[in-house]
């Protein structure tokens, strides 16, 4: 079985005003998160100093591409479209990081999508041509984070459809939003599975705790994983900076129990 990827997530902004020197003393892995205000206020050389000051530094990256107000399966075509193009803009932006997968959100809306599910795949079925198509042609692997869809079966025929779509599976927004468990979701998608985002919640809301904080149970979740020889990308997800290290410790030890001594 390979190493553990493990990476964390840090906001492009932070990473810029403050995390780079220590990102780059520890050796951490990154997954540059590519929201709304930095694809605004960043030029396009401001990402490509970045990318290259971590890859001189020997850290890998992984990035998540903008999804607030994003709805790439919207069924207001306007919305849609802004959705794609915003995107692609990411897809650009995130070559230069070298990333193996690019994480995104498909938008769905329990309010909006909920009576119209088959016409809301029907049209995110339309952007996910789009999106890896042009993924493809930037040699770019797409991962489908699940959030606010209610169940496995919702997102199956998106990647029965498109080959090279994969799965980023997100547990705690599996227990906090669908309030489902994990096992309704990886037995049905793991075969798609490409990144796993780990943190912590007690299942009333999506609180991204350091993790062993709440009663997600990664060593069930991490144990199916391994013992189907899966090697997905690990991606801490803590929203507080005093998390990151104590999930870090946990996720190792953790780790270290899974793996067989070599």
């Amino acid at each position: 079985m390979r190493e553990p990827q493990i990476f964390v997530s840090i906001p492009f902004d932070l990473l810029v005003q403050k995390y780079l020197p220590l990102v780059r003393e520890k050796g951490l892995w990154v997954e540059v998160s590519l929201d709304r205000e930095a694809l605004d206020t960043y030029r396009f050389e401001d990402f490509r100093r970045v990318a290259e000051e971590l890859h001189q530094a020997g850290v890998r990256c992984n990035v998540h591409a903008p999804f607030c107000d994003l709805s790439p399966g919207a069924l207001d075509s306007l919305v849609r479209e802004a959705s794609v193009r915003r995107l692609r803009e990411a897809l650009r932006i995130a070559l230069l990081f070298d990333p193996r997968t690019v994480v995104f959100h498909s938008g769905y809306h329990p309010g909006y999508h909920r009576e119209q599910v088959p016409r809301w795949q029907e049209r995110l079925h339309r952007s996910l041509e789009i999106l890896l198509a042009e993924a493809g042609e930037l040699g770019l692997t797409l991962a489908l984070e699940n959030v606010f869809e209610p169940s496995a079966e919702v997102l199956l025929p998106l990647f029965e459809a498109h080959p090279g779509l994969t799965w980023c599976f997100d547990p705690g927004h599996a227990q906090a939003f669908a309030r489902t468990h994990w096992k309704d979701w990886l037995p049905r998608l793991y075969p798609y599975l490409s990144e796993i985002h780990l943190h912590d919640n007690r299942g009333d809301w999506d609180e991204h705790l350091a993790l062993g904080e709440g009663t997600i149970p990664f060593p069930e979740i991490l144990g199916f994983v391994y013992d189907r020889g899966l090697a997905p990308v690990l991606t801490l997800e803590a929203h507080a900076e005093e998390a990151v290290a104590p999930s870090l410790r946990y996720l190792r030890e953790l780790l270290g129990r899974l793996q067989p001594a070599s």
